[in-house]
């Protein structure tokens, strides 16, 4: 059998596909190889080159991005311009293999947009930058979700997590844990010893919004709540049921509201003015702020001008609402910005001494920070 002759190219083909030397070698770069080209140039900068370009050892340059408090401004300029004209990008992937652990504290809320959220989340991301850190937010709205983002945070290994749960978090948190990774949780107390925690002292605001009211010759307070359930506010009334104890006469009548809102916050004390005098509360303390400007809007026109309707109100954590109630407003004030702070420091003391730890009963301990709620009277809202 006689062999396939190979196919001949055309001379025309053959004079298309050939390309002059002359033409390849002096054409310029496309703007894909000038990216390239400098991909792989920023890919073989190393904290070496930065540290020799801004005069400084190579772990000033890693304190840079990681503890940045330790450096004096004119130091962090140098570096910062020896970063910027190298175009270093630190590999966090690899300290990560490094280390075990990844410069991120992730954070998990079910709100973040709150005026009292944002002041804590606020304090927290400012503590955690001054650390040469960040922050990875998280909404858990709900049980499932939070459990997620705790699976997902580890996975990542976040150097440690501060979380605001709706749910019982504390098992996952302990398995969690026991990886390495510490927790702080937030506005409200751990039940475990275990679990480090920073929360609000929510009977102390009952407590001191009673102690108010009966200062100011209110004797029948009513307790306006959407959500009687939640314990949170079990805690505000038990503080102050716990206050009448020291003021025998007064009268406290619990008011449940439609839901937390303005508008339900109107609703419900255009219902109390429909009331006899003789029935109607001369003051009310609201678990929130957003019923204390509410019922503050029907009740602002104050004694003598709306059918003698005297009546007092007091938010807790009105401030933010304050300017919406078209009067003064008395408000016992939650400490958000330091809640952020102190869970932040209790974490980093977690992740800086991971077994150092006092000893209760031969179990590792972890303190759970309670701070106290303050009165702050209208002319002091600013």
């Amino acid at each position: 059998m006689k062999r396939d002759e190979p196919h001949a190219v055309p001379p025309e083909c053959r004079r298309r596909n050939r390309t002059p030397p002359s033409t390849a070698r002096d054409a310029p770069p496309t703007p894909d190889h000038r990216l390239e080209t400098r991909e792989n140039r920023l890919s073989q900068t190393t904290i070496r080159d930065v540290a020799a370009a801004a005069g400084v050892s190579a772990s000033t340059v890693s304190n840079f991005f990681h503890h940045p408090g330790k450096l004096t401004g004119a130091t962090r300029e140098r570096v910062r311009q020896a970063v910027e004209a190298l175009g270093f990008v630190p590999n966090h992937a690899a300290r990560t293999l490094r280390t075990g652990t990844n410069p991120v504290i992730g954070y998990i809320a079910a709100d973040l947009v709150s005026a009292g959220a944002s002041e804590t989340t606020h304090a927290i991301e400012r503590r955690i930058a001054h650390e040469g850190m960040h922050l990875l937010m998280a909404n858990g709205s709900t049980e499932e979700g939070e459990r997620s983002y705790l699976r997902l945070f580890a996975q990542q290994r976040v150097a440690g997590i501060i979380i605001a749960p709706v749910g019982d978090v504390e098992p996952e948190l302990s398995r969690i844990r026991a990886h390495g990774i510490p927790s702080v949780v937030i506005t409200r107390p751990a039940t475990s010893t275990t679990q480090a925690s920073v929360s609000t002292d929510h009977a102390l605001a009952g407590r001191i919004a009673v102690e108010h009211l009966v200062g100011q010759g209110r004797r029948r307070l009513g307790f306006v709540s959407d959500d009687l359930g939640a314990w949170h506010v079990q805690d505000q009334l038990r503080g102050a049921v716990g206050a009448l104890g020291a003021a025998p006469g007064i009268a406290l009548e619990v008011i449940r509201a439609a839901d937390g809102s303005l508008n339900a916050g109107i609703a419900c004390a255009e219902a109390i003015a429909q009331r006899p005098q003789e029935e109607r509360p001369d003051a009310l303390y609201c678990t929130n702020g957003s019923l204390a400007v509410g019922t503050t809007r029907v009740f602002a026109a104050g004694p003598g001008t709306q059918d003698s309707l005297d009546v007092a109100v007091i938010g807790y954590d009105a401030g933010a609402w304050a300017p919406l109630a078209g009067a003064p407003v008395t408000a016992v004030r939650a400490p958000h910005q330091e809640t952020g702070l102190t869970a932040v420091n209790l974490l980093f003391d977690r992740i800086a001494k991971p077994h150092q730890a006092a000893r209760a009963a031969g179990a590792l301990t972890c303190p759970h920070v309670r701070l106290a709620p303050e009165l702050v009277l209208p002319a002091s809202m600013a």
